[in-house]
């Protein structure tokens, strides 16, 4: 009997022991999930917490690149009416950025003339791939602050020419100047003998209107006389060719032409002339483009007769000449090239074209 008694207490003892051990183990494993849930209502409200900061910090940047957006990209029609101007332009229109060598890319290219403008040379390393043609990129600095500074010319500097080392100076058309200048070559020399012209394209290239409007970079004696618009139009190519007003998408503006078609007639545009020829009615203003005309035809004429010139094709013929007639061909390519008709610079005009009568006749 005392035995039976003292295994029913030990079963009972096993039992409450038992029943301890899984009440602890409960109450462990409530604390555990309230901790539990504890921490992670904690990491929800961080995170949360993060996420409106980060949102407000978000905003706050979206705020700040709209404002520099709109800096540009407004309600306004600028850079549209900048665009359709453009597309109009020789720059825009025309199809000479093929020309993607290395030695044509510098100014043919959008690519090379950057490239060339950032090292400050008149080299780029190697031909351009995907050539674009010059455009907004090309010449101001787009998307750099994203402000309305980006509208800033990616250069104004002065230019030395490469022909002949004179510096042309006239504020924002120095970045025209880059390219718009004679390519390097040997100018005849007065009384130099003989003279070997190796190339049917011979002469300054086809872009010498910041020389001629400089007055260098000619055959003969060196030119003294008056260079008009150099030394009184301060903006230089800018200021004729890209007036603030412009002819819808002929003329003015980034066209940057100063003559359109206005039903079948070619029409001058002469609002950039205004300002200081109040008078003016035509660009053959005093009959000076028919005078330079006439000058061209005469030595045209002789260059034919003396074997300088095709006639027809009006390329240049190669061959051994003497340094004067390769001195006139110089000469008249320069003033045909320069396209103005002697408006650039009217008195280096007809210097050029009478030292070149008088070196062939």
């Amino acid at each position: 009997m005392k035995k039976k008694t003292l295994v029913l207490i030990g079963l009972k003892l096993i039992v409450l022991i038992l029943f301890l051990v899984v009440m602890i183990s409960c109450k462990d494993s409530i604390t555990d999930d309230v901790v539990t849930e504890t921490t992670e209502d904690s990491a929800v409200a961080e995170i949360s917490d993060d996420l409106d900061t980060e949102v407000v910090v978000s905003e706050e940047i979206a705020a700040a690149e709209l404002d520099s957006c709109i800096n540009c990209h407004n309600s306004t029609t600028l850079i549209f009416a900048r665009e359709v101007q453009w597309e109009n332009s020789l720059h825009g229109s025309g199809l000479t950025f093929e020309r993607n060598g290395a030695d044509c890319a510098t100014c043919h290219t959008s690519e090379g003339f950057t490239e060339r403008i950032t090292a400050g040379t008149f080299e780029i390393s190697e031909d351009i791939q995907n050539p674009s043609p010059i455009n907004c990129l090309t010449c101001h600095n787009i998307h750099d602050t994203y402000t309305s500074s980006d509208w800033a010319l990616t250069s104004s500097d002065p230019v030395t020419f490469e022909l002949t080392g004179d510096t042309y100076d006239l504020g924002n058309s120095n970045l025209c100047a880059n390219c718009h200048q004679p390519r390097p070559a040997d100018i005849p020399q007065e009384g130099g003998g003989d003279y070997e012209i190796t190339s049917t394209r011979f002469g300054p290239h086809h872009g010498p209107q910041s020389s001629m409007i400089a007055g260098v970079g000619g055959y003969g004696e060196e030119y003294t006389g008056s260079d008009i618009h150099y030394d009184n139009v301060d903006s230089g190519c800018i200021t004729c060719h890209m007036t603030d007003t412009a002819y819808g998408k002929q003329a003015g503006g980034h066209t940057m032409n100063i003559t359109y078609e206005y039903h079948g007639e070619t029409e001058e545009y002469l609002t950039g002339c205004i300002a200081c020829h109040e008078d003016i009615e035509s660009f053959d203003r005093n009959g000076l483009q028919t005078e330079i005309e006439e000058m061209l035809e005469e030595v045209h004429v002789l260059l034919v007769a003396q074997g300088l010139i095709d006639g027809e094709s009006g390329s240049g013929i190669t061959g051994t000449f003497t340094s004067e007639q390769a001195g006139a061909l110089w000469n008249y390519k320069t003033v045909e090239e320069d396209r103005s008709m002697g408006v650039h610079n009217p008195g280096f005009a007809k210097f050029l074209l009478k030292t070149a009568l008088e070196a062939l006749q």
